[in-house]
């Protein structure tokens, strides 16, 4: 407890230009892509005025110095680590207990935002539908395994929208953390409930998104990475 309230002292000085949005990179043997995605969030057009938490869950690798090599020379970056690996869910409990902005986007260790004004996009279309507790866009699926890439969720880039529950229950469109940007109330509120040791995103997004829809950003912003 002694641990959390000082990262959250850290956090409160960092508060220059009064930012809305708290940018979450959790991470866990990601040695090989930690520095892309850290440098993916230092190219939005929000970054300057965003916190970012960059949160270790005790990797075994080199994940914890490679982040904190490449956040050099940016006060709004915080670096942290687990003493212990928590596990996906008890990782996110705990980190989300540090943000005070009023919106939270989350990129994974191992993704990457291949769009500058991502966050911008999905501020305003938030903006723009208060009753909304999600906004996520399209992504760029890359199966390593195989080399093989593909949009997901495949739908036209014609115009962003609302999608109600229904119209997601039946294919998982949103597909992984790394393209959603949340109302931080309804993100804290749901992520206490969810224990599920699998498919923990979809099932958070999917309680989120009940209750006013979730926004589609008809573009390709970010690259997931299976």
């Amino acid at each position: 407890m002694r641990m959390l309230h000082s990262l959250q002292e850290q956090l409160r000085t960092l508060s220059m230009n009064d930012p809305a949005i708290t940018i979450v990179i959790p991470t866990y043997n990601h040695e090989a892509y930690i520095a892309e995605a850290i440098e993916s969030v230092r190219r939005q057009s929000l970054f300057s005025s965003s916190k970012i938490i960059v949160s270790d869950d005790c990797s075994s690798d080199n994940t914890f110095e490679i982040a904190k090599r490449a956040s050099h020379s940016a006060p709004n970056i915080t670096v942290r680590r687990n003493a212990s690996n928590l596990g996906v869910m008890e990782h996110y409990k705990l980190v989300t207990k540090l943000v005070d902005t009023p919106y939270l986007a989350i990129l994974e260790g191992d993704d990457y935002w291949r769009e500058h004004d991502k966050l911008e996009l999905q501020r305003s279309l938030m903006e723009s539908h208060p009753g909304v507790g999600l906004c996520f866009s399209a992504c760029l699926v890359c199966d390593e395994a195989s080399g093989t890439n593909w949009h997901h969720p495949g739908w036209l880039a014609d115009r962003h929208r609302v999608v109600h529950l229904l119209d997601m229950l039946t294919n998982n469109p949103i597909a992984t953390f790394s393209n959603c940007f949340y109302r931080t109330s309804r993100f804290v509120e749901v992520v206490g409930l969810a224990n599920a040791a699998n498919g923990y995103d979809w099932l958070l997004n999917m309680t989120i998104a009940a209750d006013g829809g979730a926004l589609f950003a008809a573009r390709t912003c970010t690259v997931y990475r299976l």
